[in-house]
């Protein structure tokens, strides 16, 4: 009996850590989602009042002279909507890439039927031999991405590297409502232009959720609706 006693209360104490183990994990995440979703943040609010002004289009609309260039705005607004994009896509998927609508779609019919018959069903919908192809390298593309991980860390390095092309940006946009000369205004928005652009290319967290994201495919079953 007290043999059977003290097994069991072994048995207990193993579950108690298991449990206190599986708690603190999800803590753990939570707290490094949390973490890294307050930092994205916290730099986006450093961009609030450009946003606000229409972006850097809306500062240089207001000046006659750079009004001529706003195109060179457009493009720089487009790269810093990029890096944040891209930010947003590492908190989101720290712990693997959750499986989209259309892996899910290929996941489940896979599921019921042969790669060839599922194939010819799509066929039949009107799909491209392209498309369908395209549509299977995703679904093995999602599959194995779908438990991949990032380091906290990493992503932290990522978003103070962009905190300083974000500052330069929200200078920018100072020193065009303080008056400053259009020519240089513009030489500044072309130079930060240039690089947001290596940023985004040679800092690997960045480049590789740009990748990331560029890894998924158009598609709409019927061509009208459902698609992403």
């Amino acid at each position: 009996m007290t043999s059977y006693k003290f097994r069991m209360g072994k048995v207990k104490l193993i579950y108690l850590f298991l449990q206190f183990t599986l708690l603190m994990t999800s803590v753990t995440t939570a707290m490094a989602e949390s973490s890294c979703i307050e930092w994205v943040s916290q730099l986006k609010s450093k961009n609030d009042n450009i946003v606000l002004n229409g972006g850097m289009w809306g500062y240089f609309e207001k000046d006659s002279e750079l009004r001529k260039r706003s195109v060179s705005a457009l493009q720089l607004d487009s790269r810093v909507n990029k890096i944040f994009f891209a930010l947003d896509h590492l908190c989101e998927t720290q712990d693997g890439i959750p499986l989209n609508d259309l892996a899910l779609y290929i996941a489940y019919n896979l599921s019921q039927k042969s790669k060839d018959a599922f194939r010819d069903e799509l066929l039949v919908l009107g799909k491209t031999k392209k498309q369908i192809d395209t549509w299977f390298e995703f679904d093995t593309y999602a599959q194995h991405n779908k438990s991949r991980t990032l380091e906290l860390s990493k992503i932290k390095t990522a978003v103070d590297q962009s905190t300083s092309l974000i500052n330069s940006y929200v200078q920018l946009a100072e020193i065009i409502s303080g008056g400053s000369s259009p020519d240089l205004s513009l030489q500044k928005a072309l130079s930060l232009q240039l690089e947001i652009d290596q940023l985004l290319k040679e800092q690997p967290y960045l480049a590789q959720a740009l990748e990331e994201i560029s890894e998924v495919p158009y598609w709409d079953i019927n061509e009208s609706s459902g698609g992403s």
